[in-house]
C-alpha cells in the first residue's frame, strides 16, 4: 500500500477503502498499537479484515472495517491513539514555564487594559 497518500499533515489514520466503498481502512505503523486496536475490536465483536504489508515507511498494519460500525470503531481508534500518544510538552519544568508565561501575559493584558482606559 505504497500509494497511501496521507497528505501534508497526517491528521487521521483512516481512509475510505480504495475498491470497496462499504469499508473504511484504519492503518497503524506500530505493531503494539495495531495489536491494541485488534484487541479492542475483538472485545467489541466487530468484524474486521486484517493485513500487514511492507511500505516505504516500514511495515503498515491495515484494518478493513464496515462503515456500519464506523462510530464505534472511531471511538476505539481514538482510545488506541490516546493510549500510546506522547505528551505535547514532555518535561514537567517546561509545562510550568508555559503555564507561568501564559499567566503573566494575561496579567499584563489586564493591567494594560485598565491603564489605557
Amino acid at each position: 500500500m505504497d500509494n497511501l497518500d496521507e497528505g501534508l499533515i497526517k491528521l487521521v489514520n483512516h481512509k475510505d477503502h480504495p475498491t470497496n466503498k462499504a469499508y473504511k481502512v484504519f492503518f497503524f505503523y506500530k505493531k503494539h498499537e495495531a495489536e491494541h486496536f485488534k484487541t479492542l475490536l475483538l472485545k467489541e465483536n466487530i468484524h474486521f479484515e486484517y493485513a500487514d504489508e511492507p511500505n516505504k515507511r516500514g511495515e503498515i498494519f491495515l484494518f478493513g472495517i464496515r462503515k456500519t460500525d464506523n462510530q464505534k470503531v472511531l471511538e476505539l481508534n481514538y482510545q488506541t491513539i490516546g493510549e500510546f500518544r506522547s505528551r505535547f510538552i514532555a518535561q514537567p519544568w517546561a509545562q510550568y514555564v508555559v503555564i507561568i508565561l501564559s499567566f503573566l501575559i494575561v496579567i499584563f493584558a489586564v493591567i494594560s487594559f485598565y491603564k489605557n482606559k
